[in-house]
């Protein structure tokens, strides 16, 4: 009886072994099961992975279709990293994805010197928007970044400008854990980019860049210069300075000359460039612009006095003379004699005191041509008979005012769009001018066309005046009002005229926001201009 017990006790222990034994293998299946099942999940997660490197946007042209943003490129390096290519990687580099240390992982850096094409190397072109010397930057505006328009043509044709993004990457096998598969390689992945669609202006960016090196190289600081096609109104330049920086916008934003102004654009005083317009309302009207006019160097208008610069006496001139010598005072006696109705009527066919609109949302200031009731008082009308007063213009709308004298009379508004182009650069939807009016007959500007060439040939404007070819224009010099620190005027001076003056094709004007004699800081830099313009050969 007690051999028995003894013999199903010591059976215990190996029952249990083999218990532990059974529970053990059951674990050892379950960890192969998972395993098997991770192995499995990596597998299928292996696929293609991609990094960008770069995004594209529509492209602005000029009207030949020259490229005024993505100008400039940069190369972009791609590097799979491993034994074998990490000394493509050089030291400093600055990296745009991934890092240098690590392992079976795709790196992009800038690189300045193209790396050594292999199956796990390669270089890629991108464009850079903004170029170290942008043109135009008042006119194109810029993005933020989200990369939508802000302002300018950005902003004006965001969506046509959008519809052609792409994009730019390079791609690589990876598995489950995002590692890249060994040799297997890399490969770009291009989308759409940089699409050639994209938006045709009507500027040249040879007259652009002449216009914006003139400003750069004078005495301007604070002032615009404008060219126009004397026949269409399509805007050739359009040039303001200062012009802010598109890379370093916060400094610009707080920079006391406010580059983000286009001078092109705003209104200010406009002084004696309007004294041809008092003349060509007054012949219009059939009121007889005198030939012998004595001036004394001053005129007196119910209890106002009004002089001449420096109270300098003309003597006996008819209108050549008073446009050459630039006489305040034949000025307000024939702007009295014509009356505010009629001098404001044929103002505004010349386009004072009405908003341009170039394109999209981009706007000329409409300026200030007072009404005749605010001119009910002859000192009124004596201020604004040589541009004086209220009236205020922008240096757009007196390029287009010229423009209609050296065409023969017919005022066109002034236009930047030309066409929009396709992804095979091929041109649709083109724009036109269709707001023009006749401001004034043939015979009318022929006459004025007279009187300015004569001023460049004897009168305030013979320093802009060419040897290369002749031109007509006007100077002035327009008082603001406004004292500076150091208890002085601040004087807006103009130069507008146009070349050759046998048959017109440029309109060109110049402005200072802050300047002395326009003889002396305008007219030379209209010189320039033209002449570079002549030089180049360049047809509107």
């Amino acid at each position: 009886m007690k051999r028995r017990k003894k013999a199903a006790f010591e059976k215990r222990p190996a029952a249990l072994f083999l218990l532990l034994c059974a529970l053990f293998a059951a674990v050892l299946t379950r960890l192969a099961y998972l395993q098997t099942g991770l192995r499995a999940a990596v597998a299928a997660d292996t696929g293609e992975k991609t990094v960008a490197v770069a995004q594209s946007r529509g492209y602005i042209y000029d009207r030949n279709l020259v490229p005024l943003v993505n100008t400039e490129t940069r190369s972009v390096a791609a590097v799979l990293m491993g034994d074998a290519t990490r000394d493509l990687v050089p030291g400093g580099a600055e990296l745009l994805y991934g890092s240098a240390d690590a392992q079976n992982v795709l790196v992009t850096f800038i690189s300045e010197t193209p790396v050594k094409e292999t199956p796990c190397s390669t270089n890629i072109r991108t464009v850079v928007r903004n170029g170290s010397r942008q043109l135009c930057t008042h006119l194109i505006g810029y993005t933020d970044v989200s990369g939508a328009g802000v302002c300018g043509i950005e902003k004006s044709f965001d969506k046509i400008l959008n519809d052609a993004a792409g994009n730019i990457g390079v791609s690589y096998t990876a598995n489950g854990l995002g590692e890249a598969i060994a040799g297997m390689g890399i490969s770009i992945k291009d989308e759409n980019y940089d699409s050639p669609a994209g938006v045709v202006l009507t500027i040249d960016a040879r007259a652009q860049r002449i216009a914006e090196d003139a400003l750069d190289a004078s005495e301007i600081k604070k002032g615009a210069a404008v060219v126009l096609a004397a026949d269409t109104g399509e805007i050739l330049a359009l040039a303001s300075v200062p012009a802010y920086d598109v890379k370093n916008l916060a400094a610009s934003l707080h920079d006391p000359d406010l580059p983000f102004l286009n001078r092109a654009l705003a209104a200010y005083p406009v002084g004696s460039v309007f004294k041809p317009f008092v003349a060509a309302a007054a012949m219009e009207h059939g009121v007889i612009c005198p030939e012998d006019y004595e001036c004394t160097g001053q005129i007196a208008v119910e209890e106002l006095t009004f002089r001449c610069f420096s109270g300098v006496s003309h003597g006996e001139i008819g209108l050549s003379g008073a446009i050459e010598r630039s006489c305040n005072c034949y000025f307000i006696s024939l702007g009295q004699t014509l009356g505010a109705e009629a001098l404001t009527e044929t103002a505004a066919l010349f386009g004072f005191g009405t908003q341009i609109r170039l394109t999209g949302d981009i706007l000329s200031a409409a300026g200030n041509l007072p009404d005749a009731a605010r001119l009910s008082s002859p000192g009124a009308l004596a201020n604004l008979s040589f541009g004086q007063g209220e009236l205020l213009a922008s240096p757009l709308q007196l390029a287009a005012a010229f423009a209609a004298i050296a065409n023969g009379g017919v005022y066109r508004a002034p236009y930047l769009t030309k066409a929009l182009v396709d992804g095979t650069k091929t041109e649709y939807a083109y724009y036109k001018n269709e707001t023009e009016n006749r401001a004034a007959s043939e015979e009318t500007c022929r006459i004025l066309g007279v009187c300015l060439r004569q001023n460049m040939l004897e009168g305030t404007g013979k320093t802009g005046a060419s040897d290369l070819f002749a031109a007509a224009g006007k100077t002035a010099t327009a008082q603001t009002g406004d004292i500076k620190a150091d208890g002085t005027e601040r004087l807006c001076t103009w130069f507008c005229g146009y070349f050759p003056y046998e048959a017109p094709q440029f309109v060109v004007v110049v402005f200072n926001e802050d300047g002395a004699f326009a003889s002396e800081d305008c007219a030379p830099v209209f010189r320039a201009i033209s002449e570079e313009i002549w030089r180049a050969g360049l047809q509107p």
